[in-house]
């Protein structure tokens, strides 16, 4: 239909749909049998293969061939006209079209407000107007005359945000969307999950409303021009709590396994879009936040002009996985192990590997029920004992492995200090 569109004349101004009606009706003028025949304006006999063939010569288009001048009478439309003359579909037409189009421009407006909600500056500003149930919208595409005058759209936290007697179903997905993509968001949704156009502006839009507001001066010395080096600063300015919940974020929700090849692993997986309520529930940690300041630290390193970044963490026990390990998890481990003497210039060959779980709660202190439900929160290490080098494995290759693992505790003089690159 593209290539009708740049003929001059039209027969039927090469409407889809009109021209569609007419393939039908010409359908429709004879029977089945291919033979049968019809007469024309011009009372001439055709089959019903001439009238298909001549509908096709209209539109044939060459530098030869001329848009046949008497298309008229060669070929009648069979349908309705206008008060023009003009070719013109039956009502039911319109209204299927109609709502294809209503339904097309609702669904642009849904990706609209999908990619407009997930910005870092539009996510500060909504949860600043969510603390008095006001704000206001509109659509820039919406520049008619005929709208002008009109309010802008007011979003109601509150309620349902449906406007009264709006009850047809393409209408009541569409404000569903805007619900959802204008809940409440937790701190690491916002700088973490969130789009911006530079980096640091996850810093300049979210900080303001936290609790690190006066690091806001800080942030143009940070030089942070990577997602990379925002964790990586995350894990400077965050009290100890905050860092604990980021670093199992990073490793209960991280999903590429390509990205578990790259140093830091702490910090180079995306948290995708998890909750993160559950780590402030009043359940004892695995960690002894009150007498060890430094239960998590970031801390810097160059080995052959390369910086090396990597978390020092002290849980109050541990588990590691018994060996020998069984046969369908050797070549994950061999893979854990070629990367740390990658990484490391570690001998290959005397290298233990060892794989370390580190759960968040501490089930020692828990009730079997609340074990339970906390039992999700753990995280995997492979590493060296002796080295003390330790990455982060990705999750799934561990819990579905049939792996028997056997506690430590870690709260006597000889505490391990777990360095995490």
């Amino acid at each position: 239909m593209d290539e009708l569109a740049l003929l001059g004349d039209s027969p039927y101004n090469f409407d889809p749909d009109i021209v569609a009606e007419e393939l039908y009706n010409t359908s429709q003028l004879s029977s089945l049998t291919n033979q049968q025949h019809n007469a024309d304006a011009t009372r001439k006999n055709q089959t019903q293969t001439d009238l298909y063939t001549t509908f096709g010569d209209l539109f044939h288009r060459s530098h030869e061939v001329k848009l046949a001048e008497n298309w008229k009478s060669r070929f009648v439309w069979h349908g309705k006209r206008n008060k023009d003359g003009h070719p013109t579909l039956p009502w039911n037409n319109y209204v299927i079209r109609r709502n294809n189009d209503i339904a097309q421009a609702m669904g642009f407006l849904k990706n609209l407000i999908l990619d407009w909600s997930s910005r870092v500056w539009v996510i500060s500003e909504y949860h600043i107007a969510k603390k008095k149930n006001n704000l206001k919208y509109w659509f820039l595409g919406f520049s008619s005359y005929r709208l002008a005058g009109l309010p802008f759209f007011k979003f109601d936290f509150g309620g349902s945000a449906l406007s009264h007697g709006m009850n047809r179903a393409i209408y009541k997905r569409f404000h569903e969307t805007m619900i959802k993509q204008l809940e409440t968001r937790t701190f690491f949704e916002k700088i973490l999950s969130s789009k911006a156009s530079k980096h640091e502006d996850r810093f300049y839009a979210i900080l303001p409303q936290t609790k690190y507001k006066d690091k806001i001066n800080q942030v143009a010395d940070w030089n942070i021009d990577t997602m990379i080096s925002v964790k990586l600063k995350l894990f400077e300015i965050m009290d100890t709590k905050d860092k604990l919940i980021l670093f199992f974020l990073i490793g209960i929700c991280g999903f590429s396994i390509t990205s578990l090849q790259i140093l830091p692993t702490f910090a180079t997986l995306a948290i995708g879009t998890y909750k993160d309520d559950i780590f402030y529930k009043d359940y004892p940690l695995n960690f002894d936040m009150l007498n060890n300041k430094s239960t998590i630290t970031l801390h810097h390193r160059f080995h052959d002009s390369q910086p090396y970044h990597y978390l020092q963490l002290t849980p109050k026990g541990y588990f590691v996985a018994r060996k020998p390990y069984n046969q369908r998890f050797l070549p994950y481990a061999n893979l854990r192990k070629e990367m740390l003497c990658s990484h490391f210039q570690l001998d290959e060959h005397s290298l233990g590997i060892e794989f370390v779980q580190l759960n968040f709660f501490d089930k020692n202190e828990m009730s079997g029920l609340e074990a339970v439900l906390c039992s999700y929160f753990k995280i995997y290490l492979a590493g060296s004992f002796f080295e003390n080098k330790w990455i982060l494995c990705f999750r799934e290759c561990l819990d579905n492995e049939a792996l028997a693992w056997s506690y430590n505790n870690n709260n006597d003089a000889a505490a391990i200090v777990f360095n995490i690159y």
